[in-house]
């Protein structure tokens, strides 16, 4: 992620914490059918750590935010966490069997793209990917039709407000990128106010 997003996070890491507790429904679908390593990306407080932790998965945690880094690691610490940024991974080529990518493309600014290039350059042959992001089909925006950037306020528990960027993805354009990316998609579907596509890296023979 930008270093702006998680120096935000990082400000609002302690609040955050407390109200994002429980793993999502679709991402425990999704963990629950998976084996060896994933990559929690944007992994935030570790809320979905646990979950792969509790299927005896192999997890690295990365993140822009270095205070919800220290959350992850106390909620789950069987993980390997990493402050990072999303765009240019500090990870080794096919290194994953899985990347989970939750509700965190959307605060990418610019290089959404290379961001899941960069999920392809780490799975492994036929990894799979689950991401979701802010559904711009959503009934919650009040906002023009052709507008896809909007800045969401968060008020901290002492009264502080922070601005949060989003990109809001329409389904069909969050599938183009991943698509893009050079990632099969699977199958795509919204989910109450989120966008969810699962994806994998098909396996292509040399010569």
């Amino acid at each position: 992620m930008e270093n702006q997003t998680g120096e935000l996070f990082d400000s609002i890491a302690e609040h955050f914490d407390k109200t994002r507790r429980y793993p999502w429904k679709e991402v425990e679908e999704f963990v629950g059918k998976l084996d060896g390593s994933v990559l929690d990306l944007g992994c935030g407080n570790g809320r979905h750590c646990s979950v792969l932790a509790d299927y005896g998965l192999e997890i690295v945690g990365l993140d822009a935010s270095f205070e919800l880094l220290k959350i992850a690691k106390k909620r789950c610490p069987e993980g390997e966490y990493i402050k990072g940024d999303a765009r240019k991974l500090p990870l080794e080529d096919s290194s994953f069997d899985a990347v989970l990518y939750i509700a965190a493309i959307h605060h990418l600014r610019e290089g959404r793209v290379d961001s899941l290039k960069e999920c392809k350059r780490v799975l492994k042959a036929r990894g799979t990917l689950l991401i979701s992001s802010w559904s711009r089909e959503s009934n919650r925006w009040n906002i023009p039709d052709e507008q896809r950037d909007v800045n969401v306020p968060w008020t901290r528990e002492d009264g502080t407000v922070f601005q949060r960027y989003y990109h809001l993805y329409t389904l069909k354009e969050l599938t183009e990128d991943v698509l893009r990316a050079g990632l099969t998609v699977n199958e795509s579907f919204l989910s109450g106010d989120n966008n969810y596509i699962k994806a994998v890296k098909n396996h292509m023979k040399k010569g």
